[in-house]
């Protein structure tokens, strides 16, 4: 508007006249009103000029009986018809009059229109004004509906006094509705017309000056009114990003609220299933514990929980979430005090936001609180664990800050303590069906008889994830002029009928070896048998016979994975060079092949259980057993534990069965051992160093005193510390290995754990892993034995 203003003056104050003022005003405003697109927003342009003059025969007042006598002064683009005559040489129209109406409909319409402002009315001021006209949008006749007919849509008119008896209109007709602002705008446009118009008529300075005050107050207003708009806009434009900051932290608040709701979500669903398939306590309990620390927001979290030994009595346990185990070892067991009886009770779950002004609080001697040195708690929650009434254990969160635990910590926690309520049973009667399947399948095996000039082990192992007795068995038979049967066989199947059927088969087995039969005889009779006792079912069994004396073994095979043999220089094959169909078939006459086993060959014979896994060939398990065959070997417990660990791994889906046995080459490495029996007191550490010692050194083995007698200073405090029950003490030599062995009645597992920075425990099993060449655990009745090999050269 500022610079439209500005050209308007230049443009007009170079004409002669004030029609050719006029018609440059017309020609400026039509070539330069551009609309959105690029191109003209007025089809026309007019300016008139008109004067007021007396009628010559009234008689009355100037004031009324004058009447203005329009002119077309300029004109520029289409000329539609009621526009009036061009030119004040011209004749003219009086306005307002019948004839103005009639000659010129549209001028005489809007000029009205215009003239109803009361600023444009009041000609003796040198006022100025504009005015927006909208055409109707009803159809009819009349000027609207000629305007129409010519693509017009709106119209634009504004004018005022020049001098007291001269006046100004300009109109301009729109393709495109104009805004309800425009008017406002065209203000400071009508003041500079003005202007322009009077400096061609060449008027007095006073005139003149005032039209120029009033440009200027225009000009003032007008940036006074944008102004106001913009400091409006700004503050809208603030208001809507301050609305738009809100918003954004809203909804980033809400992403961050949705995405912990779906952790928790997955958290949940993953306790669940875990929970649901996990049948090993240790696991099931850390895993639970975990999980409900997570879902509370604790600092830290513990779980306390009840077991069932063998002999019926009831101990508790509990595991560490959030901290080291190690920050609670000084501190004993939480006793049933006030705080604590509403959880081991099962009264319901105890919800603080600071359990240290809790009226329950503090009430116990000695500590009446919290011991010295634990960690501080504030905020406490503790959610029973139970099962039909009984209570199996309890969680328990702590925070050093108040009021951490909500309404929804709770129901989360509690959710997960009525699920690890059921995944407990379950862990449980899997344990106890589990020992009693083991302790099952172990009275049902014989112990391993002693044979001169054979060293020989066997192990058997449940399944890692069925429950039942298996079929599986083994067994070794001294018979006369210095030969030995042996026998591996697996029964399919689980449960006591299985168990039963092996049973039978073996005590057979054992009757038809005492016969001296033959072992294609010993198996076409047991498959009469099982046919017999167990129609139906699948047995699988391989029997052979070991020929000290002439180092010769004859086997036969029932549908049996085939024995592995290992020469004296490191060979390994596979005797299935015969192999018949499984027990049960009627009278089969089975083949039998016969193997050189000299001294320095090791034999192993094995159920399926120890190569075969679900979704992988069996060949793949046997090229695993044939590389560790292969690869070094040495003591024949630690060789069987080493070789369990690396093909089944606690992941086998079958009971597993292993005979396995070694020739010595000569007396001289057939093997010495010596063992002595401690008492689970301090005291045995020290005996057991002496022990390992002396041996070493009558053995002539000084060069590895100190490195075995460091393992035994780990292995027996262990002992004393975990299993606080008698233990036995055994150090063995076999070839060019030396094996130390500690028995104890402990379940607990010595396990290779990282220490915290400042702890000084855990360290002895890293000790052992470093010096010894193998080191294991494997289990026993009634306890474990846990043992350390390591090269004598």
């Amino acid at each position: 508007m500022a610079r439209c203003s500005a050209h308007l003056r230049r443009a007009a104050g170079e004409a002669s006249s004030p029609d050719a003022a006029a018609q440059l005003v017309a020609d400026f405003l039509y070539d330069h009103l551009i609309d959105d697109a690029g191109g003209r927003a007025c089809p026309t342009v007019g300016v008139y000029l008109a004067e007021r003059r007396q009628h010559a025969a009234s008689a009355a007042p100037a004031t009324e009986a004058s009447v203005r006598r329009l002119a077309l002064a300029g004109l520029r683009g289409t000329d539609p018809q009621g526009w009036g005559t061009q030119g004040s040489g011209r004749a003219v129209l009086p306005v307002p009059s019948p004839d103005s109406a009639r000659q010129a409909p549209l001028v005489h319409w809007l000029l009205q229109e215009l003239q109803t402002r009361p600023g444009a009315a009041d000609t003796e001021s040198g006022s100025s004004d504009a005015v927006v006209v909208y055409l109707p949008d009803s159809q009819g006749d009349g000027p609207a509906a000629l305007l129409r007919a010519h693509g017009i849509r709106s119209a634009l008119a504004f004018g005022g006094s020049l001098t007291a008896d001269e006046w100004f209109a300009v109109v301009l007709f729109c393709r495109d509705l104009l805004p309800a602002e425009v008017p406002g705008l065209f203000r400071t446009v009508t003041d500079s017309t003005r202007l322009a118009l009077l400096s061609a008529a060449r008027p007095a300075p006073g005139v003149e000056a005032a039209a120029a005050r009033s440009v200027l107050a225009g000009m003032e207003s007008l940036v006074g009114q944008r102004a106001a708009q913009l400091e409006s806009a700004v503050a809208e434009l603030r208001a809507a990003t301050e609305q738009l900051r809100r918003s954004q932290h809203q909804l980033e608040q809400r992403e961050r609220a949705l995405r912990e709701e779906a952790a928790t979500v997955e958290l949940l669903q993953e306790v669940g299933g875990v929970l649901a398939a996990e049948l090993d306590l240790d696991a099931l309990v850390q895993h639970a514990v975990d999980a409900a620390t997570r879902l509370s927001g604790a600092a830290f979290g513990a779980f306390f929980y009840n077991v069932l030994a063998e002999t019926g009595e009831s101990y508790l346990l509990y595991v560490i979430s959030g901290v080291d185990r190690s920050a609670f070892d000084k501190f004993p067991m939480p006793r049933n005090t006030r705080v604590f009886e509403q959880t081991f009770r099962g009264l319901g779950v105890v919800r603080s936001d600071d359990i240290t002004a809790d009226p329950r609080y503090g009430h116990n001697a000695p500590h009446h609180g919290m011991p010295e040195g634990h960690l501080p708690v504030r905020s406490y929650l503790a959610v029973p664990v139970m099962s039909r009434g009984t209570v199996l254990g309890g969680f328990f969160f702590g925070h050093p800050e108040p009021g951490v635990f909500t309404e929804r910590h709770e129901r989360l926690v509690t959710g997960v303590a009525a699920q690890t309520a059921i995944a407990l049973q379950n862990a449980q009667i899997y344990r106890q069906e589990r020992e009693a399947a083991t302790e099952l399948q172990r009275h049902l095996l014989p112990a391993l008889p002693h044979v001169e000039g054979i060293a020989s082990t066997s192990r058997y192992v449940p399944a890692a994830r069925d429950r039942g007795a298996g079929g599986d068995w083994v067994d070794l038979i001294p018979l006369p002029e210095g030969k030995v049967a042996l026998v591996v066989g697996d029964v399919m199947g689980k449960g006591i009928r299985a168990a039963a059927i092996m049973g039978q088969i073996r005590t057979a087995c054992r009757a038809y070896a005492r016969l001296g039969l033959a072992p294609a005889e010993v198996l076409e009779n047991l498959s009469v048998l099982a046919d017999d006792i167990a129609p139906g079912s699948l047995v699988t069994c391989v029997y052979a016979v070991l020929d000290t004396a002439r180092d010769r073994l004859r086997a036969a095979i029932a549908g049996h994975l085939p024995p592995a043999h290992r020469d004296p220089d490191g060979g390994v094959t596979f005797l299935d060079d015969e192999v018949g169909p499984p027990l049960g078939v009627g009278r089969h006459r089975y083949a039998e092949q016969e193997a050189a086993l000299l001294p320095g060959s090791r034999l192993l014979l094995y159920t399926d259980g120890l190569v075969e896994r679900r979704g992988h060939p069996i060949d793949d398990g046997l090229h695993r057993l044939r590389e560790l065959l292969s690869g070094p070997v040495g003591e024949i417990e630690a060789d069987c534990d080493s070789w369990l660990d690396a093909l089944a791994g606690g992941q086998h889906d079958d009971d597993i069965a292993m005979l396995y046995l070694y020739r010595p080459e000569d007396a001289a490495h057939a093997g010495v051992a010596v063992s002595r029996d401690y008492p689970p007191v301090s005291g045995a550490v020290p005996d057991a160093r002496d022990l390992v010692s002396e041996t070493m050194r009558e053995w002539g083995l000084r060069h590895l005193a100190n490195d075995m007698m460091l393992i035994a200073d780990e292995m027996v405090a262990n002992a004393v510390r975990h299993a606080r029950t008698p233990l036995r003490v055994e150090l063995r030599r076999t070839g060019e290995r030396v094996v130390l062995e500690v028995t104890d009645s402990s379940r607990e597992e010595p396990r290779l754990i990282v220490s915290q920075p400042g702890d000084f425990g855990h360290r002895g099993i890293f000790l052992i892993d470093a010096i010894a060449t193998r080191w294991g655990t494997r289990w026993i009745d009634g306890g474990k034995v846990v043992w350390a090999e390591v090269k004598t050269e």
